[in-house]
């Protein structure tokens, strides 16, 4: 499949700062444990976001009496 942004010449905008992380990345692949933490902890706050349950139904104070 032809990417039309390719063919176009177009590109993202990508500061000098992403080029940066992105370059490091690639010469640190490996993650330290805390690193390793924190993704697994955004990883569930992202689930949990996105596929949230519903609660159950609203009790009132109504319904005591």
């Amino acid at each position: 499949m032809i990417n039309i942004r390719e063919f176009l010449g177009l590109s993202y905008y990508s500061s000098n700062l992403d080029k940066f992380l992105t370059e490091f990345k690639k010469m640190n692949p490996k993650v330290s444990i805390s690193q390793r933490k924190e993704i697994e902890k955004y990883t569930r706050i992202y689930a949990l976001r996105d596929h949230a349950t519903p609660s159950e139904t609203k009790k009132t104070f109504w319904e005591k009496f």
